[in-house]
Formats: structure tokens, C-alpha cells, sequence
């Protein structure tokens, strides 16, 4: 009987696993078999062993892009989380009109990442953005302002953008953690006399702790596929300032038609991901078992 029952959730599973063999795991040893090849996209690939591999290792422009990466990971590991989880918790204690402002805070979630990415773009402008409503304004030191063009500023101003659409959906996903939280618990905290501070980090925060891990989680993996707002508002630049590792990537697969040092770099970025996830799931379970 239970074999039975076994057998049926593996033909039920089946479908699916075998969807995610041919549109993921097909190409994803494709890229792996291309990363030994010197091939641009159109002639037959040439093996080359280990050379695109070596030569990544010189490559001084992928390894400042991995350093943008990994910049941008830890503002998009802090900030929307911080942000999101302080509203949620802000929302949970509104009555009225609390359906409304998370309808408002989640609209820009659903603006589509080319209006944005141009939106703001214009907005950054030296010509028609900020910088002219600081000289109609009379602030001199600021007539200038044009973040894109600086290289110190622009991965910071690209971020806040994508930081601007992504903050709305971390505010639902904390905002239904925190319904899960355990009211008794709350209440015992409070007679024990424990105020809302320490309320929030003794008893909201470690039940909510699976939620916020997987969102760490899914960051890590993010970061690293962010290409959408990079390619609309500065293509990499200025001077390779806003390079990630994706656009320098793309760069090279279909600018430079190097698909077999792209797929290179992109098995490296992916193993990479995969170290990275591993750390944290490590982490994860030594937590669970300290809990225990």
C-alpha cells in the first residue's frame, strides 16, 4: 500500500520534473559543454579544454563586475528587507485604509522595468531631471547633478531604482510572516513587561526567521540575474561603473559573439550562486538544530 501510494506522487511529480529536465537542466549542460569551446554562436565549436577558464582568471572587467554584484547584493539584502519589514509592521496596527496604502506601496511592483528604468532615467538627467529644478531653484552646487554620468554614484543611483520596485513586494511577503506570528507569545511578552522593541526582536523576529532566510535566499540568487535596469539606464557604464556580472556576460555572448567564454563566465556566476545558497543553507540548519 504505501508503495503503492509512493509510485502514485512520483507519476504526479513526474510531469513537472520532466519539463524542468528539458527547459533547465538541457541547457543548463549545454553551457557547461560550451564553457570548453571556442565557439561564437555560428561556426562549430572548437574544444579548448580549460582556456576560457583561464583566461576569466585575467580578466580584470569580470572581476569588477562580481564586485558590483556583490555590492549590489548587500543593499538589496538590507535595505528592502529593512524598509518592507518596518511598514508591515506599521500596516499590522492599522485598521482603515490599510488595503489601500498596501495597494499603493505595491504598485510600483507592477510597473514594468523598461518605464521605470526611462522614467528615471529622465528624472537623473542633467538636462530635464533634478539637476534643472535645482538651477530653477537657485542651488548652484547641485545644478549639475547627473548620478548616471558620475561613476561613484551611478550603481547606488541605478539601485534605488530597482530598490524603488522591488520594496513593495518584500512589504507583502513580511506583511503575511507576520500574520503567522504566534499572538499567545506576544501577549506572555507583554505581561512579562517586554515593550514593543524588544517585543519585535525576542518574539516577532525569530518567527518569522524561515521567511526572512528565504528571502536572503532568493537575493543571493537575484543579484546575480539583475540585468533589466543596468541595460535600460546605463548599458554598464559610465566606464564600467554599473558592470554586473550579467551585462558583462550578455556583453560578451552578443556584442562580442564570445558565446564560449560567456558560458564561461556564466557557469562560474552560477557556481558561484550555488556556494553561496549552500553557506546559507548550512547556516540555516545549524540555527534549526541550536533551536532544537
Amino acid at each position: 500500500m504505501k508503495r503503492m501510494k509512493k509510485m502514485k506522487g512520483t507519476l504526479f511529480v513526474l510531469p513537472a520534473f520532466l519539463i524542468h529536465v528539458v527547459i533547465v537542466l538541457v541547457p543548463a549542460a549545454g553551457m557547461v559543454s560550451y564553457s570548453f569551446t571556442n565557439w561564437n554562436g555560428l561556426k562549430e565549436p572548437e574544444f579548448v579544454g580549460l582556456q576560457n577558464y583561464i583566461v576569466m582568471l585575467s580578466d580584470s572587467s569580470f572581476f569588477h563586475a562580481m564586485k558590483n554584484n556583490l555590492v549590489w547584493m548587500a543593499m538589496f539584502l538590507v535595505i528592502p528587507l529593512a524598509v518592507g519589514l518596518v511598514l508591515a509592521v506599521m500596516l499590522l496596527n492599522i485598521g482603515r485604509g490599510q488595503m489601500l496604502l498596501r495597494t499603493v506601496y505595491f504598485l510600483p511592483y507592477v510597473v514594468g522595468a523598461a518605464i521605470a528604468g526611462k522614467v528615471f532615467a529622465t528624472f537623473y538627467s542633467p538636462y530635464s531631471g533634478i539637476a534643472s529644478l535645482f538651477q530653477s531653484l537657485g542651488i548652484d552646487s547641485l545644478r549639475n547633478f547627473a548620478p548616471l554620468g558620475n561613476g561613484r554614484l551611478a550603481l547606488y543611483a541605478v539601485a534605488f531604482v530597482d530598490n524603488w520596485h522591488w520594496w513593495g513586494f518584500v512589504l507583502v511577503l513580511m506583511f503575511s510572516a507576520l500574520h503567522q506570528v504566534d499572538r499567545s507569545l506576544l501577549e506572555a511578552a507583554t505581561m512579562e513587561g517586554a515593550g514593543p522593541v524588544r517585543k519585535f526582536f525576542s518574539v516577532t523576529i525569530p518567527q518569522i526567521k524561515p521567511t526572512i532566510l528565504s528571502y536572503f535566499t532568493f537575493i543571493i540568487i537575484a543579484s546575480f540575474t539583475t540585468f533589466d535596469y543596468v541595460w535600460i539606464m546605463t548599458q554598464g557604464g559610465p566606464a564600467n561603473a554599473t558592470e554586473l556580472a550579467s551585462t558583462w556576460i550578455y556583453r560578451k555572448s552578443f556584442i562580442s559573439y564570445e558565446v564560449g567564454y560567456a558560458s564561461a563566465l556564466c557557469t562560474t556566476v552560477c557556481m558561484g550562486c550555488l556556494a553561496l545558497y549552500l553557506v546559507l543553507a548550512a547556516v540555516q540548519k545549524i540555527r534549526g538544530r541550536d533551536g532544537e
